[in-house]
């Protein structure tokens, strides 16, 4: 353990007997505890930093996306002719133009049926969110991409869109519903826990959507360098290495034909590490046309297309005996993905049931994650996904034992916690493929130390 002395200018290790470690040890281990100089920030404080927004490369195109204004609807017509007479312009594409490229692929996942739902890079018949790329204009210029793609005339008979994820899954495509997986895991007898339950105790809980709002936008510029038959991408963030992967496997290039080089970048927040259709189309207008390609994402277009995440609804119920220990839980998840499944796949709704039992013991556990898609920007990984929305479940059920039963509420939780004598404790369940196990921890002396470094009796009054 470390022990920080009153001064708290020297660390003093001691060894799991409580014996203080001798200097070499402490020489070796000069970082832990201590304040570490950081390296990063000497650029970011002088102005010296060189974010996407800073890089330009002599003759680029300025590309500008034309996206939709309707939630859900049938694409009709897309009028292009006034865009391409406008001052500056090289090029106007809508997704016939880039028919051969695929839609954005996953990551690894075994979880089956989602292949019909990745995200075209631009949109294909339908329309299925505010803010769904429909075209790109590229032009010498960025305020003329941007006037030439007001005269993009894009016209689209609107269909009901989908806005509640509690509502009747309907047709995604034909053969294909918008709830395409429902995410099952458990162990136990949870209906024999709640016919002997004391009490159940049932919620529904919601959590509202949330994301990232970045300093900096996103952005990307792209070079293709035909004598050597490379392409440079720059503004990647968080996964170089697999974006390049998949870029390559979308584009038909071999992956060492591709780097992609990682700026500076004003946060990420998580939703900054995906592969988006933005940077699928630089890449294709830079090899296409033969010219840098640079997009920078206004505020506007960040709120309605960046990745969200968070938006859930769950019907929970559990069985507790007559001194509030759970017997059992039923949970049911209703996951808003968004429009499309991008590349994250399934992972926030699996984790959320994977992970919601946290620190507690749980005899009996059934869980059932649908998956629905809805008329909204999709949905993807956002800073500790599926650990904040079961987390904040789990409390919320935990409060309501604990005022059903009139057991203080960190009473009931400590009734419930798994001891320490219990480690490791497999939890037979498993989150992105792996299994849970909670490898150590004494989760009541952890409880306690917060307890008492918050003062908590004093808190209460």
């Amino acid at each position: 353990m470390i022990k920080l002395p009153p001064h708290d200018l020297d660390v003093v290790l001691l060894d799991t007997k409580g014996a203080e470690l001798p200097v070499e040890v402490l020489k070796k281990n000069r970082y832990i505890g201590r304040s570490v100089t950081r390296l990063e920030d000497f650029p970011l404080v002088t102005g010296r930093a060189c974010f996407v927004g800073d890089v330009s490369i002599p003759n680029q195109l300025h590309m500008r996306v034309v996206r939709s204004s309707v939630a859900y609807g049938r694409i009709t017509s897309i009028d292009i002719d006034e865009a391409l007479k406008a001052p500056g312009v090289v090029a106007v594409w809508s997704a016939a133009d880039i028919a051969e490229v695929p839609p954005i692929p996953f990551r690894a996942t075994k979880v089956q049926g989602l292949l019909p739902y990745r995200q075209p890079v631009l949109a294909r018949e339908f329309v299925r969110y505010v803010g769904e790329p429909v075209a790109v204009v590229f032009a010498d210029d960025a305020y003329r991409a941007e006037d030439a793609a007001e005269l993009v005339a894009v016209d689209i008979d609107i269909l009901p869109p989908i806005v509640e994820v509690l509502d009747e899954p309907r047709e995604f495509e034909p053969g294909y519903l918008t709830e395409p997986i429902v995410l099952r895991k458990g162990y136990g007898d949870v209906d024999a826990a709640m016919a002997q339950a004391h009490k159940v105790v049932e919620l529904e809980l919601s959590i509202g959507r949330h994301s990232g709002i970045p300093l900096e936008t996103r952005g990307a510029l792209a070079r293709y360098d035909q004598a050597r038959d490379h392409l440079e991408l720059y503004g990647a963030a968080k996964r170089p290495h697999w974006n390049r992967d998949q870029l390559a496997e979308m584009l038909g290039r071999s992956p060492s034909s591709i780097d992609l080089f990682e700026n500076h970048v004003g946060g990420g927040f998580g939703i900054r590490g995906e592969l988006y259709p933005e940077d699928v189309l630089v890449c294709i207008g830079a090899l296409r046309l033969q010219r840098p390609v640079k997009w920078i994402e206004d505020r506007r277009e960040h709120m309605m297309t960046a990745n969200q995440s968070r938006q859930q609804t769950h019907r929970i119920k559990a069985a507790v005996d007559a001194e509030g220990r759970i017997l059992g839980i039923d949970e049911q998840l209703f996951h808003d993905q968004g429009a499309y499944v991008r590349t994250h796949g399934a992972r926030v709704a699996d984790m959320t049931i994977g992970l919601l039992l946290g620190p507690y013991r749980v005899p009996a556990y059934r869980a059932a994650g649908h998956f629905r898609l809805t008329n909204k920007t999709p949905a993807a990984t956002y800073r500790s996904p599926g650990r904040f929305e079961g987390s904040f479940v789990r409390e919320r059920l935990m409060d309501a034992i604990g005022n059903t039963l009139g057991i203080k509420l960190i009473e009931v939780r400590r009734r419930n916690l798994i001891g320490k004598e219990e480690m490791p404790y497999n939890r037979h369940l498993d989150a992105l493929e792996t299994e849970v196990v909670l490898d150590s921890g004494d989760y009541a002396g952890l409880l306690d130390k917060a307890l008492a470094a918050a003062n908590w009796e004093e808190l209460q009054k």
